[in-house]
Formats: structure tokens, sequence, C-alpha cells
């Protein structure tokens, strides 16, 4: 699963708004100007410059996340669309300060540089304010994760790059889907990051955090894994070893569906360019008739296998696994309140 997600499922992207009255100066201006200077693929946001003094005063009226024109400039942080839908992440001053914290942060570099050397996923430990008990779920996760990384084994069947070209030799009805796509080391690796309840240096971490777990009270655990999805919560009082072991076997088993937008969860802003460090995608094979090599490429995955699986498990000729159950069950609702969040935050607005 976790593999499957880092190769195959291209980050979602934000959106980051200007929002002018005219021109600005100063530090304003330096702001916009580094903000119409980024580009895809360096970040997964787009950008977009609305100037208020070029609009009726019907067109007015449609600026979301705008009560005056007051507040301009302004930097507004949409998250990435759900069934057609997008609410709002954050909003404040048009600033450099700003505009860099979004793009980049501490705690996403150190998570950034874990999964692309090799991590399952990082489990980010986000604080409350009591320091106590932010330890002692550091301590009962760091257990947990010992526990599941003993027990936990790669799946049967996946293949490696270098050992690609004599297993599909040997074993003419494999799958291209099994061949890893990059040279990232596959192993079972499970590490903790701290969102700190006072790090004024992860004030976007914080915000695209808080703003898809708002009911939620910290300190809780969330596991981020393939080019930055964050999954469901599980709260301090509710921790469970069992339930992280369960959602560790689910990250690393076999992935059950292949269209990333069927899956919950969100993705966090990260600051990387995905195709250079996943390498251009292709397998190198010996033909068999000429002994010449040649150039296969990996097909982006199979959706009519997890079509015809999903059918199983509406119709009851699935096999439950005891192991996923919790995962599966807060994963669901996970996708059903963020889903929720957006429509109400569309109504809203």
């Amino acid at each position: 699963m976790f593999r499957y997600a880092l190769e195959r499922w291209p980050a979602d992207t934000y959106e980051i708004v200007a929002l002018i009255d005219g021109e600005p100066t100063g530090d304003a201006a330096d702001a916009l100007a580094a903000l119409r200077s980024l580009a895809e693929p360096s970040v997964n946001v787009t950008t977009r410059v609305v100037d208020l003094a070029a609009l009726s005063e019907a067109e007015l009226w449609s600026v979301e996340g705008l009560e005056n024109t007051e507040q301009t400039p302004l930097l507004q942080v949409f998250y990435p669309e759900r069934d057609g839908q997008r609410t709002l992440c954050w909003s404040g001053a048009l600033t450099s300060a700003n505009l860099n914290a979004w793009i980049e942060s501490p705690l996403r570099k150190n998570i950034l540089r874990e999964i692309q050397t090799g991590a399952s996923a990082v489990w980010v430990l986000v604080e409350g304010p009591d320091r106590s008990q932010n330890d002692a779920l550091r301590a009962d996760l760091e257990s947990a994760l010992r526990e599941a990384t003993a027990a936990i084994t790669i799946p049967e069947g996946v293949i490696r790059r270098e050992d690609a070209a004599q297993y599909l030799q040997d074993h003419p009805a494999a799958s291209m889907d099994d061949v890893l796509r990059c040279d990232i080391p596959l192993s079972i690796k499970f590490t903790i990051e701290r969102l700190r309840h006072d790090d004024e240096n992860e004030v976007a971490f914080r915000a695209m955090v808080d703003g898809w777990t708002e009911s939620i009270e910290a300190p809780f655990v969330f596991p981020v894994f393939g080019r930055g999805r964050m999954i469901e919560p599980l709260p301090a009082a509710d921790f469970d070893a069992g339930s992280i072991i369960a959602a560790c076997r689910y990250l690393v088993g076999e992935c059950s569906c292949s269209v990333k937008a069927l899956n919950p969860g969100v993705d966090l802003i990260l600051k990387t360019d995905w195709q250079q460090t996943l390498g251009d995608q292709i397998v190198m094979v010996e033909s068999a008739d000429s002994g010449e090599r040649v150039e296969l490429a990996i097909p982006p995955g199979k959706d009519e296998i997890a079509s015809t699986a999903r059918n199983k498990v509406a119709a009851g000729d699935a096999e439950p696994d005891d192991g996923k159950i919790w995962v599966l069950v807060v994963m669901a609702l996970g996708a059903l309140a963020f889903t929720m969040k957006l429509r109400m935050g569309m109504k809203a607005e």
C-alpha cells in the first residue's frame, strides 16, 4: 500500500490565492512576485491572483473568504478539491514570511527526507498543551511501532527493480504492476515526528492538520505515507497498540484499491520534485528472443481489478480481515467527515 501510493499517486494540489486591491508595495509586492514564480512540479500547489480593483460589484460578491476590501492584501490557502468541492484551509496577511511558511517547514522537510530514504510511514504526534500526556503518548507509540516492525513483513510477489529482468523472464505470467518503479529502499520502517504545540515554524502544518481534524482534541497521532498522504488520526484517549499495529499492517499490506480518490485522507504540501526523486518509471528487461535490452513502461495500475474487489466486498463475497477492520472503519469515517466538512464549508461561504 505505502509503496503503491509513493510510486503511483500524484500529490493532490492546494490552491494558494493572493487577494489584492491594486498592485501592492513593500513586502506584499515581494510575496506576490514569489507567488507568481512558483511552479509545479517543485511543490504541489497552484496559484491565483485576484485583483479586486479589476472586478465589478457583482464579481466582488463571488470572492471566497473576503469580508471586506480592507483585508487586502490577503493570502488564502484552499485544501485540494474533493468531489468537485473545496474548502478554505487558512487565510492571513500577504507577506513573504507567510508564503514561505506554507511552501516549506522544518518538520515537513524531515517527513520528506524519511519517506524518500525508505520509511514505510512517518507517524506524526500532534502535541497538546499537557507535556506529560504528550510524552506518554510518544512512549506508547514507540512501543507499538517496535512491535509492528518486528511482526510485519513485505507481502510476497513484490519484484525489486534489480531482479525484474530475470524474474519476468522466468515468470512470463507475472504482472508488471508488481515491479517497483524506483530504487528507494523497500523495508519495514516506521519513524516518529512531533508537531509541537507552540512551534512557530509549523503554523502552516498545524493549519493543514487542524482544518482536517478540528473535532479531535490533541494529542493524537496519524501516519503520513506515499507523497505526503495523512489519514484519520487516533486520539490519545482511544490509543491502543493493536490499533497502531493494524494500521501499520494496512499500510504495508497489498493495495486494496488503486484509485486514489476512493481512499481516505488528505495530502500535505511538500516541496519536492517527485519525478526527479522516483526516476523515469521504466524497467529494463532483456528480450528472451534476442538477448537485447528493451524498455517496458510500467502501466498505471489495474482499476478493473480494484473494481472487482470492491464489488465482491459489496456482495459479501470477500473474506474479512480482522486486523484491518478498525483501520477500514476509521478511514471510512475520516473520508466521510472530510467530505462533510468540505460541503459545510461551501454552504457557509
